[in-house]
């Protein structure tokens, strides 16, 4: 199975534990939809595509510039947004199929819903069967996407280099032409 991320890369960044490194997830969670808020487990937000991690990364924006390629303030030079795909087989909850939906009295509204309260308690109850390495379910930008929270990454490896992103990138261009976003 092939995953998908923007994130901030910096080239020094050698093990998982720093940030700028493609394995790195940020501790500070708490905000996105199947995050823990008790930080007994961190999550790794992903896509099925390079063209749907584009979107979810940027599709807040109406308009494309360069800006939205900025690295946060406060992270050291020579960091850049970059796309990296990782490999891997983890055991995925699938929240897109309707007999997942039923077994856990599940609606699809349920599971796009923006109460994050509500989404963080089902997705901890899924974490906490110990069968699932994380979720899957489609993106809010195109549904044909999947987007994935993971909480556990040991069977995931990095395929290839990370791609620093440029407004001309195909992941960047397919995302925006897909999801009518414009590129300046």
């Amino acid at each position: 199975m092939e995953f998908w991320r923007v994130f901030n890369w910096h080239p020094d960044a050698s093990t998982p534990a720093e940030n700028g490194h493609p394995l790195y997830i940020w501790p500070r969670q708490g905000a996105g939809r199947v995050d823990d808020p008790d930080r007994e487990y961190i999550v790794l937000y992903v896509g099925d595509s390079a063209e749907g991690a584009a979107a979810e990364a940027f599709g807040r924006y109406p308009l494309w510039t360069s800006d939205i390629l900025a690295p946060p303030p406060g992270t050291p030079d020579g960091t850049r947004k970059a796309l990296v795909k990782y490999e891997g087989d983890p055991p995925i909850l699938d929240l897109d199929d309707p007999e997942t939906l039923q077994e856990w009295s599940l609606r699809p509204s349920n599971v796009v819903s923006r109460d994050r309260a509500s989404t963080q308690q089902w997705a901890r109850s899924m974490y906490e069967t110990a069968d699932y390495a994380g979720l899957s379910w489609w993106s809010f930008y195109e549904p044909r996407w999947a987007s994935f929270g993971l909480w556990d990454v040991t069977g995931l490896t990095v395929s290839g280099d990370p791609e620093p992103l440029t407004m001309a990138h195909d992941a960047v261009q397919d995302a925006a032409a897909l999801i009518r976003r414009v590129i300046s």
